[in-house]
């Protein structure tokens, strides 16, 4: 079964527990080694809302309504799901989201859809904060999607994305935002240009294949080596870590290395959950160190070892300051104890240590699935690889005008 990185933020768990153990630098390290750019991307039409949504708030700001990209784009967002979902007749499709929140809006105003709560606490914008900037879609100094401002080819995949209909997009967007116009009853036109299940047309997408493969050289020699690569992993499904010929040695041992991190990172992660578990089972609520482990905690600390060990004998850590390898190190230690302890002070989220014993913590009580991907069943690449690198796969398959992979 796969079990791939995480999704930005680079960060594992639900909003109220966000666990971290303090790797998410060398998460976004190792994810960036695999893919350099590409961020959270999985699809591009969520790429083509976000411009739009950061094109018609610089157009409302220049006509004097303070607004900022982060409201104004999020309002086309779920504007856009709902759209999708009035269209398939609200049926759950994975390219939408906030089904529930979306199918009974009070009006279909800028106001209602803007609301604070109204749609979901993460759209799909937030996938697109990093590749944005990085692919040359935008001009910004940093990561803050409110600076963003549309570079050229930002434009212009805003421009092809709206070409396929005879309504100028964008200005009945700006109106809508400004409270002076309405959705049309039958917003056919609007809902091919915006519902995100609905893939853009071949010229949005060439002018984001153009994007992808241009910018920073060794960026790009990557972003086209995995490219190149998943144009042919759906024909085999992965057997071995065997180096593609399209894939140069150094970005192979990072993928291989990141890879077995995030198994590391997974077990380790596993153990605290299987801890919290016993926990909760306990009158006390206090798991004392100084007594036999109970079996349960003792195997998945023997599994993260493992990991650990398996991570350290590769002799490979493209880290900064060898960050990887040294929580590796502290995961191998000899002593059960000694690894628990080590991971309940990186936690402090949902576990704490006190004096020989682990006590709940604030976010207590709700034990998170450990792995933060969906398996996928076809196994065309490496487990735990970089979450990026299946991405690419689906982008390719957007590229090249396939349907979703019914096992992703």
């Amino acid at each position: 079964m796969m079990q791939w990185g995480v999704m930005p933020p680079e960060q594992i768990g639900s909003q109220k527990r966000t666990r971290t153990l303090g790797l998410n630098s060398v998460t976004r390290q190792f994810n960036e080694l695999a893919v350099p750019g590409l961020g959270g991307v999985k699809y591009v039409k969520p790429v083509f809302l976000a411009c739009l949504g950061i094109q018609v708030a610089q157009q409302v700001r220049d006509l004097g309504k303070h607004v900022n990209n982060l409201q104004v784009t999020n309002a086309i967002e779920a504007l856009a799901c709902y759209l999708g979902y009035k269209e398939n007749n609200w049926q759950p499709n994975r390219r939408l989201r906030g089904i529930t929140k979306l199918r009974a809006p009070k009006n279909t105003t800028y106001d209602t859809f803007s609301a604070a709560y109204f749609y979901v606490t993460q759209p799909m914008r937030m996938s697109t904060v990093q590749a944005l900037p990085a692919l040359g879609l935008v001009n910004s100094k940093g990561e803050r999607f409110n600076n963003f401002r549309l570079s050229e080819q930002g434009a212009d995949l805003v421009s092809a994305g709206c070409a396929i209909t005879k309504i100028n997009v964008t200005n009945f967007l700006t109106q809508w935002v400004l409270g002076l116009k309405q959705l049309p009853h039958h917003p056919y036109q609007l809902t091919r240009v915006l519902a995100p299940h609905i893939k853009l047309d071949t010229m949005a997408l060439a002018i984001f294949r153009q994007a992808l493969l241009s910018g920073n050289e060794t960026a790009v020699i990557r972003r086209k080596a995995i490219l190149e690569w998943v144009k042919y992993a759906e024909c085999k499904a992965w057997k071995s870590w065997q180096r593609p010929h399209c894939i140069d040695a150094s970005h192979f041992n990072d993928l291989k290395s990141g890879a077995y991190f995030f198994a590391l990172r997974d077990k380790a992660l596993g153990l605290l959950n299987v801890i919290e578990v016993h926990i909760l089972g306990l009158q006390s609520k206090k798991l004392k160190l100084s007594a036999k482990l109970p079996n349960g905690i003792q195997d998945a600390t023997t599994l993260l070892r493992q990991a650990a060990t398996a991570f350290l004998a590769l002799s490979y850590d493209p880290t900064c300051n060898k960050e990887a390898t040294m929580f590796a190190k502290s995961c191998a230690q000899q002593s059960d104890i000694a690894v628990i302890q080590f991971l309940v002070e990186k936690d402090e989220v949902v576990l704490r240590y006190i004096e020989q014993c682990i006590l709940p913590a604030a976010a207590f009580g709700d034990p998170d699935p450990v792995h933060s991907e969906p398996d996928n069943k076809t196994q065309h690449f490496a487990p735990n690889i970089s979450y990026r690198v299946p991405n690419m796969y689906q982008l390719n398959r957007d590229f090249e005008g396939k349907e979703d992979d019914t096992d992703e």
